[in-house]
């Protein structure tokens, strides 16, 4: 690598931030593939893109890294990055200090010319002119209108580097000793139902609340002592249990993210498996009818957030709470139908 190459990106405009990512991935691909400038003199860097791409059928067949460079996390968006670095490489080793390249954009985490979207039956042209990839920060379009891939991309040039290492810091759980006081149980016998939300239903034999996410939420708030949730947070399940009132709100199968985050837990397999392994660490536990989950390959280089504190009297922490809240929706239904640490009450009786 040639040792003007810094100087030619900061001449591009990029942060300092960005160069030195820039400078580490092109590092490690040289560590494994050898000088870039001998490549570029062999075959202009073709051979090595080569070897550094991964299509979106292999993602989908679930094909292993196929290069010398190891790393964990995603194969696509790893290689995809270190692809990006060697195609802005030979741009600079081409002579071509212009800063209009979206084949190659160092800030991008893509490697490929982002498709024109054309909707309806307008032109072509006029599409292209309000739609295609233009100068400064990304666009959805410069995605593909791919949010996945735009939010990948911004994750990827932050302080985490990656998906995998935002929700293990930005993942908060219960601590253990607050859940150990649980045995792994439900604290409310509650459901997902949003359409008949508040209504009392015989499921599986049990009378159970129909719910949105509430009584989950409340049961993580109370439990650890939380008055309120801070701003775009969001509470989600580990396991899609959403009918099992055994594990709808218990609390190893809640956790905390920021709202950015929280869709992953939907629609990502990697995150979600994540997530479950960190539980399974954490408590020991899995709901009834899933296996133990496996370790996932980038769990053990991951940094995760520590446990909320310890609240070691759990009912009296929840009972504390539930008191303030006499005609709170979740309340109501633990006097009707009880909950952990309390009995159904068919009276007017303060207690729960």
């Amino acid at each position: 690598m040639r040792r003007d190459y810094r100087n030619w990106l900061h001449r591009q405009g990029y942060s300092e931030g960005t160069i030195v990512a820039q400078l580490h991935r092109v590092g490690r691909v040289e560590e494994h593939y050898g000088d870039l400038d001998a490549h570029f003199a062999r075959d202009g860097l073709a051979s090595l893109l080569e070897a550094l791409s991964y299509s979106a059928e292999d993602q989908r067949l679930g094909r292993p890294n196929p290069t010398k460079i190891p790393f964990v996390g995603n194969v696509r968006n790893n290689l995809a990055s270190y692809k990006s670095a060697v195609l802005w490489y030979r741009r600079f080793s081409e002579g071509d200090g212009s800063n209009d390249s979206a084949e190659a954009d160092p800030r991008k985490g893509a490697s490929e010319p982002p498709q024109v979207y054309r909707a309806g039956t307008r032109s072509t042209a006029a599409n292209r002119s309000e739609l295609a990839p233009r100068k400064g920060p990304r666009t959805l379009v410069d995605f593909d209108l791919n949010g996945r891939a735009a939010l990948d991309a911004i994750i990827s040039s932050s302080q985490y580097g990656s998906v995998a290492q935002a929700v293990a810091s930005l993942t908060l759980f219960s601590h253990p000793r607050t859940v150990q006081q649980t045995n792994g149980r439900a604290l409310f016998p509650a459901i997902r139902n949003p359409r008949r939300v508040g209504e009392i239903e015989v499921h599986g034999g049990r009378r159970v609340l129909l719910d949105d996410n509430k009584s989950a939420t409340d049961a993580f708030l109370w439990a650890n002592c939380l008055s309120r949730r801070g701003p775009d947070t969001q509470f989600n399940h580990v396991y899609q249990t959403s009918l099992d009132p055994d594990a709808y709100t218990a609390l190893p199968n809640i956790c905390m993210t920021p709202a950015f985050i929280a869709k992953l837990t939907d629609t990502s397999r990697d995150v979600q498996a994540l997530l479950r392994y960190r539980s399974y660490k954490l408590y020991d536990w899995v709901p009834a009818g899933h296996p133990v989950p496996e370790r996932p390959e980038e769990y053990e280089a991951l940094e995760w957030a520590a446990p909320l504190p310890p609240v070691d009297d759990l009912r009296g922490a929840l009972k504390s709470a539930m008191a303030t809240k006499p005609k709170d929706r979740t309340v109501l239904a633990a006097r009707q139908l009880g909950w952990l640490f309390g009995e159904a009450q068919h009276s007017n009786a303060e207690a729960l």
